[in-house]
């Protein structure tokens, strides 16, 4: 398996995440602009559309930088969360004490998708409810979401008979 390289990235970039937020910031765009042609206040009425749709331009903007990518080579398991975390947490092959791919429920088991947990357990999720979880010592276990679960499976058996 020597140089073999598993890569995923996972964004929020055309999932349903998307398009629900579209579908809740349009209507309200929407009527903000006609409350703007009928209302007498021309002014407060501009300021509050330039607000609000500012902060639903940030909003998607956010929601479009969010990405989480995991790369394993022969040495380490490496990913980060962008843009919160720019640097690549790193966890070398022999601090890995036990892995396992498996489903679990991102609401129940971690309070939601994104960055959860606490100082034991730490889960770094996009979308669904598969993950490669690690064992990495120290009391410490680690969710790593994914959508590529049997790649993954595959590669990670590979991987720890080296």
């Amino acid at each position: 398996m020597a140089n073999r390289v598993f890569k995923e990235s996972q964004s929020y970039a055309g999932t349903w995440v998307m398009y629900f937020l579209i579908l809740v910031e349009a209507p309200t765009l929407i009527l903000l602009i006609v409350l703007y042609f009928t209302s007498e206040d021309k002014l407060e009425m501009a300021i509050a559309l330039g607000v609000v749709s500012s902060t639903m331009a940030l909003l998607l903007i956010l929601l479009f930088t969010i990405r989480l990518e995991t790369r394993i080579d022969d040495k380490e398991i490496s990913i980060r969360y962008l843009p919160f975390i720019r640097k690549w947490k790193k966890y070398a092959k022999p601090q890995v004490k036990f892995w396992e791919v498996s489903n679990y429920q991102p609401v129940m088991d971690y309070g939601g998708w994104g960055i959860k947990g606490n100082k034991t357990t730490r889960a770094y999720t996009v979308l669904g409810s598969e993950g490669l979880l690690l064992d990495v010592g120290e009391k410490k276990k680690i969710r790593i979401g994914t959508m590529k679960a049997k790649e993954l499976q595959a590669f990670m058996e590979s991987w720890m008979e080296e």
